[in-house]
């Protein structure tokens, strides 16, 4: 199982060369990383991995002649079984997303996943309307959407947290599994939400409640490109149709401009449908996304800085959430060694215009800061949300500040905002902040040197 296939990314720095490769070199050329197949008299199969930051994991299958390579160097047998595993996983993973996908861009239906059940929907007081549910390792999904949505928002999900606790290990043994409420209307999101001080925020997490919610129109949306693609195909059909005449009134040889008309009508529809179709992945990847945001925060509450013991503070959790957002699950593995190339862009453009407050106004703030209650607070919270993205990805990448014995002292001086932001960095607050902005500014787009 696996996130959605737009989206792609990421592991922890240290992480990201793991992977134990067989080695090709031939002459003058560079060398290929992957797995060896086979090995014939003449030539040997092999599959090449590709692994770059920021992109997915490529493998292409190459027949390579003995003539061309200049040597082997092979991995050990258990770290081959560990690749051939790994492969066989992500091959899975992709062909089953493939394929969910499939059915659900062509308006087919799925089969439910096993344990798909059916609950009364909370946001119901009446208990009429009825809700999917999945329950996972980590979490409980109801919703009310379609069987297709349901069902790729719990494989997110299972891969999501699997992957979490292999990034940041659990600290805390028997947690609860956390209630994701995904709600398909925004009426039905308004109800969940109303109790929660008329949060204008598309998704939130309720670490009282261990609820997050979500709410998404995709469903209705995904209809209505249903009804396009037919209207599309009619109109495929008419195009074809009316060139297949033209070229039989003229016995197979049409004028040029005659025939130009149609292919210039499919080369337009063509476009159209392309844009939907775009505009319906990334809606997709948006939910995906608020959905991964959530999860991080639900997971790092409850298995890792539980609330009892003074959690996170609100900067560093909104932080992580954001690095982890957007995070492709390859194989079991979470991919987060790249900076966001917007959000780094906003970041730049804000420190050149000065528009990054002090740090220590930041470290301070409370969770407030990073709510919309009303609409012209939206603003004060864009900024601080990308300065804690900022902050979360220069500990965790640069400094390497989350982990070990630098994170469990810090979290000794955590009732101290300042302190703890200087324990993790180890510098004082100028000196740190100085040392940040810098390494922000020159940070190449292929991530922390």
């Amino acid at each position: 199982m696996t996130t959605l296939g737009c989206l792609l990314v990421m592991m922890l720095a240290g992480q990201a060369d793991a992977w134990k490769l067989d080695t090709v070199y031939r002459e003058g050329r560079e060398p290929l990383k992957g797995l060896l197949v086979r090995q014939g008299a003449e030539a040997v199969e092999f599959k090449q991995v590709v692994r770059r930051a920021g992109s997915p994991t490529l493998v292409f299958a190459l027949t390579i002649r003995l003539s061309d390579i200049k040597r082997l160097e092979l991995i050990d047998d258990a770290d081959r079984a560990g690749l051939i595993q790994k492969l066989e996983r992500l091959e899975n993973d992709r062909r089953r997303l493939f394929a969910h996908l499939r059915r659900a861009e062509l308006g087919g239906t799925t089969e439910d996943l096993p344990g798909l059940t059916t609950a009364p929907w909370p946001g119901d007081g009446t208990g009429k309307t009825m809700a999917r549910v999945y329950a996972g390792n980590r979490f409980r999904l109801v919703t009310t959407a379609g069987p297709e949505l349901a069902q790729l928002v719990a494989l997110q999900l299972d891969q999501v947290f699997a992957a979490y606790a292999q990034v940041l290990p659990p600290r805390v043994t028997g947690a609860a599994p956390v209630t994701v409420l995904l709600a398909r209307t925004p009426a039905e999101y308004a109800t969940l939400a109303k109790d929660k001080g008329g949060v204008l925020n598309p998704a939130f997490f309720d670490p009282v409640a261990n609820t997050v919610v979500c709410g998404s129109d995709l469903d209705e949306f995904e209809k209505r490109i249903d009804s396009l693609r037919e209207h599309h195909a009619a109109e495929f059909a008419r195009i074809q149709k009316g060139e297949q005449d033209l070229k039989t009134a003229f016995q197979n040889r049409p004028p040029a401009d005659l025939l130009s008309t149609f292919q210039d009508a499919r080369t337009r529809l063509r476009a159209v449908v392309e844009r939907n179709e775009s505009t319906i992945r990334q809606e997709r990847r948006q939910l995906l996304e608020r959905i991964n945001h959530e999860a991080c925060h639900a997971y790092l509450t409850n298995e890792v800085f539980p609330s009892a013991k003074g959690g996170l503070p609100r900067w560093l959790d909104e932080g992580l959430a954001q690095v982890f957002e957007g995070a492709l699950v390859e194989a079991g593995e979470l991919r987060a060694d790249y900076p966001d190339p917007q959000r780094l862009s906003r970041f730049r453009k804000a420190m050149q215009a000065g528009e990054i407050p002090p740090l220590a106004e930041l470290l301070r703030a409370d969770g407030q800061a990073f709510l919309l209650q009303h609409p012209e607070a939206r603003r004060q919270s864009d900024r601080a949300y990308l300065v804690a993205w900022a902050l979360a990805y220069w500990l965790l990448f640069d400094k390497q500040a989350l982990s070990g014995t630098t994170l469990d002292k810090a979290l000794e001086t955590r009732a101290n905002p300042v302190a703890f932001f200087e324990a993790l960095s180890g510098k004082p607050l100028p000196e740190a902040e100085k040392q940040w902005r810098e390494a922000m500014r020159t940070l190449p787009s292929s991530g922390m040197r």
